[in-house]
């Protein structure tokens, strides 16, 4: 099982960008807000099989596309599921989810969309305008293509689990994106150091007027309340092959890499991300910007341009190569695809007391499902920090934890901690949380 899972993991590609896919992503950015219809928080991707836990009848076994979804996953996973196969065809495209599941904190459910009558559908699928009832931090990921029937599978998740458990729920699609196109590795041939040596001329922002933003710095820039970006339209610089954005203007501002990107003011989703790379082939990323420009040249709320900010203090820009990855927009079909099930919840759950200091919030209750680890606090979660989770279980073996949703409002914080296999509850010996030993 372990090695049809690596299979599966291998097959995935995992974004870079986290919370939110923006224009120009930054890795795990809190708060970056693409041109969206719905007003959703994407976080972390999943893993490829998610460990799905659900106990089902043999007659699951017979139903054609949950025999696909073996196929697709791991059987020993797929099994499990609760199937659903409720279907919504528009246009001749079909729509059907064929498997779901909740535990306590998040619901994950199996989506295939195909073409009957034609070639909208390919490999680099994303669902675009979605909703999930009372669902809330969606993230959609492509796990299977097949070309010969034009059939794409996908996983969806939301956070929001107990609301959903035993109701019946509406999924529904409005749009996807197809036919997309990557741009990997663009070197951005840009003299730093001149930069570095001229002043830039600067207007005032009001950050509490901004259409989105993240990383590490974007928390510092939020509390000054109005900070300096770069004047736009000073600079017209293209990267290659890119036509949907360019390089507005550059420069330093308090020691810091600034880089003004100006977006296509038709553009749907095109997004990507810079990032340094360092002499030992680390990518050092940077905190974003998005908003906008009125007639008069002065800024507002929009997301026309994304100021990129580097901190190079302890940097040597010299050794640095800057670059950036860029998917363009593709095709965007819109239609109506329209579904309503019901999602039973696992019971199998343990929870305790869990009190950590993390710096910008505080853990009060752990919780363990077969889906992972989630902890629950209070403040603001930091999305820079990276935090170590393992399980130790009876028999001496470690379960690890590769992936992570977080979720960060009106002061409370959700972080959930995901393995790429189910655990059994009733075999953790203890829980590991950055070197605090939990036992269960």
């Amino acid at each position: 099982m372990n090695n049809k899972v690596k299979q599966e993991l291998e097959r995935i590609e995992i974004p870079k960008e986290l919370h939110m896919r923006a224009k120009l992503g930054v890795k795990k950015a809190k708060s970056e807000q693409p041109k969206r219809k719905f007003k959703k928080t994407v976080a972390i991707p999943l893993v490829a099989s998610l460990f799905l836990i659900f106990s089902v009848g043999v007659g699951a076994a017979t139903i054609p596309s949950f025999n696909n979804l073996l196929s697709i996953v791991n059987p020993k996973i797929a099994l499990i599921l609760q199937p659903i196969e409720i279907s919504s065809e528009d246009d001749g495209i079909k729509m059907e989810v064929v498997a779901a599941m909740n535990d306590g904190e998040m619901a994950v459910i199996y989506v295939t969309m195909q073409d009957l009558t034609g070639n909208r559908i390919d490999e680099t699928l994303d669902i675009y305008d979605y909703s999930l009832t009372k669902g809330h931090m969606f993230n959609s990921q492509i796990v299977d293509y097949d070309e010969t029937t034009n059939t794409a599978t996908l996983r969806v998740q939301a956070n929001g689990g107990e609301s959903l458990n035993n109701k019946k729920i509406n999924f529904h699609i409005s749009s996807f994106l197809s036919h997309k196109h990557k741009f990997e590795e663009v070197k951005v041939n840009a003299n730093l150091m001149e930069a570095k040596n001229n002043i830039p001329k600067t207007i005032p922002l009001d950050m509490n007027n901004i259409s989105g933003g993240g990383g590490e710095v974007f928390g510092e820039l939020k509390e000054q309340g109005t900070v300096q970006v770069l004047k736009p339209d000073e600079t017209d610089l293209y990267l290659p092959e890119i036509e949907f954005m360019h390089i507005s203007n550059l420069g330093f501002i308090n020691n810091r890499l600034h880089i003004q990107t100006k977006w296509q003011g038709d553009d749907i989703d095109s997004h990507g991300y810079f990032y340094f790379i360092d002499t030992s082939g680390n990518k050092i990323h940077a905190s974003n910007i998005y908003f906008g420009v009125d007639k008069l040249g002065n800024t507002n709320y929009g997301n026309e341009y994304i100021e990129y900010i580097f901190d190079v203090d302890n940097l040597d820009i010299n050794k640095l190569k800057l670059m950036g990855d860029f998917v363009s927009n593709g095709n965007h079909t819109i239609g109506n695809w329209n579904t309503t099930f019901k999602i039973q919840s696992i019971n199998k759950e343990k929870s305790m007391d869990f009190n950590r200091d993390f710096g910008s919030w505080m853990a009060k209750r752990i919780t363990v499902s077969p889906l992972g680890v989630t902890l629950y606090g209070n403040g603001e979660f930091n999305n820079s920090s990276e935090i170590v989770v393992s399980a130790k279980m009876n028999d001496g073996s470690v379960q690890t934890f590769d992936s992570m949703t977080s979720f960060s409002e009106n002061e409370k914080v959700i972080a959930k901690f995901l393995s790429s296999l189910p655990l059994d509850i009733s075999k953790i010996e203890s829980i590991n949380i950055d070197g605090i030993e939990i036992d269960f």
